[in-house]
């Protein structure tokens, strides 16, 4: 199904993923992503570090954590002390935290195998994201505070332009596939197995917030009630065209 924006840019919406009941189920059997399973441990998809996506997301995570209290962050004491200056406090902070690749992206630190935000089980607030945790804590989205890779998948978003310049985005599951060849031993488990079909809404509304985040509230809004059964869209006539008359 597809929606156009106030832009008239193209969103285009796999309905197979977004009327199924799929949802996370970390913390509910999730086994990791990782080529051995691993639901003990309840790493869920952060066996690795984050990558952000530019520097407004680094920056952002980093104000975040700096705000981070004690109680709902189980590596606290990895957040170097305060000096009073912004440029440097933000410079240890990014130090401290996060990493460069040998790509040369910037991504969040792994400390005993997991992302550096992520709290073990065992820590005072139980497994999970110390950036999630925090956000609903404080009645925030939390998409509004982690980095921005870590709230878009499951979701993918293919970017087309046309010779027109014009925009179409197509947003489906992320699949095994998209990997390319380092697809094969990852465990993408959360996204293949049948536990994670057991949701009581389906995906759209699940994941409403990321949707709006990615394509509008508008769009958002669209697709749920597309799939729902409730929307106005009007579905266009078929046009009839003569077929020449065979001699």
């Amino acid at each position: 199904m597809s929606f156009v924006d106030d832009a008239g840019e193209t969103w285009m919406f796999d309905l197979t993923y977004f009327r199924s009941n799929w949802q996370c189920i970390y913390g509910a059997g999730c086994a990791g992503i990782e080529e051995e399973t691993d639901v003990d441990g309840q790493r869920g998809c952060c066996s690795y570090g984050a990558h952000f996506v530019d520097d407004a997301d680094l920056s952002r995570v980093m104000d975040i954590a700096a705000a981070l209290p004690q109680e709902l962050w189980q590596h606290h004491g990895l957040r170097p002390s305060p000096t009073g200056s912004r440029a440097e406090d933000f410079d240890a902070l990014v130090d401290a935290l996060t990493t460069v690749d040998e790509d040369g992206d910037r991504l969040t630190r792994v400390v005993d195998g997991a992302c550096v935000f992520l709290n073990r089980p065992g820590s005072p607030t139980g497994p999970g994201c110390a950036l999630h945790v925090a956000a609903v804590a404080s009645e925030i989205e939390p998409l509004e505070w982690k980095p921005e890779v870590c709230w878009q998948l499951p979701i993918r978003v293919e970017h087309h332009l046309d010779d027109y310049d014009r925009s179409t985005h197509f947003v489906r599951q992320w699949t095994r596939d998209d990997w390319g060849e380092a697809g094969e031993d990852l465990g993408w488990w959360c996204a293949e197995a049948a536990e994670a079909y057991t949701g009581t809404a389906n995906v759209a509304r699940y994941l409403r917030a990321e949707v709006s985040a990615l394509a509008g509230d508008d769009i958002a809004t669209a697709l749920i009630e597309y799939i729902d059964g409730a929307s106005n869209v009007v579905t266009l006539p078929s046009v009839l065209v003569p077929m020449p008359t065979r001699r």
